[in-house]
């Protein structure tokens, strides 16, 4: 039997274990912020570098952002969307799920390596169970660091004593991919399930 390249692999939780948010779940909320979709989601999307860095200044953030790019959202509509947001987060993937439980089958490790806010980090805590599968849950808001930041991925590898060229990554931001790579870890940005399985069931014997 050809010995396993990796001894651990990494998930990310938004976008690679959950769902990301629904389109028309983000619509909803681009038309109560006053502002059209397409700039709504514009600031979303770049306001998402910064989640989970310092969650108490997330809405100074959200209008650093607004006032660069020449936007006026009220602070009021902010806060709304932040106090919902977390809603948007917690549909899990089944699928990869199911890839994660069978790498542990195999006799690897398995850990979470995610960008995360306290408050949705409480909200996962009790309402999912299988968190507690995972060898080790590496959670931003914990640790003062976040994805890209080589720090947080040292942190990851070490709870999971495991060597970065031992490790297989997935998450579905390119640049948190190029980071994780920089310090030898294998990684790829997840477009699937099936893709993830297939780079997985490449070097471990899935069952």
């Amino acid at each position: 039997m050809t010995p396993s390249p990796w001894d651990a692999v990494i998930f990310d939780y938004g976008g690679v274990l959950c769902y990301a948010p629904a389109p028309e779940d983000l619509a909803r909320y681009a038309a109560s912020s006053g502002q059209d979709e397409a700039t709504f989601l514009k600031l979303y999307w770049e306001t998402r570098e910064y989640y989970g860095r310092a969650a108490a200044r997330y809405a100074a953030h959200w209008q650093r952002v607004a006032t660069a790019a020449g936007i006026t959202i009220s602070d009021g509509a902010v806060r709304d969307f932040i106090e919902k947001e977390s809603g948007l987060w917690t549909r899990p993937n089944p699928d990869t799920l199911a890839i994660a439980r069978e790498v542990k089958g195999a006799g690897g490790k398995i850990a979470i390596l995610s960008n995360m806010t306290f408050d949705l980090l409480g909200i996962l805590q009790t309402k999912f169970e299988w968190i507690g599968e995972f060898d080790v849950r590496v959670w931003s808001c914990e640790e003062g660091c976040a994805k890209p930041d080589e720090l947080i991925y040292r942190k990851c590898l070490d709870a999971l004593g495991c060597e970065a060229r031992r490790a297989l990554f997935f998450d579905d931001r390119p640049g948190n991919v190029e980071a994780a790579k920089r310090i030898g870890i294998e990684a790829y940005v997840f477009e699937s399930a099936e893709q993830a399985r297939a780079m997985v069931a490449s070097g471990l014997d899935l069952h």
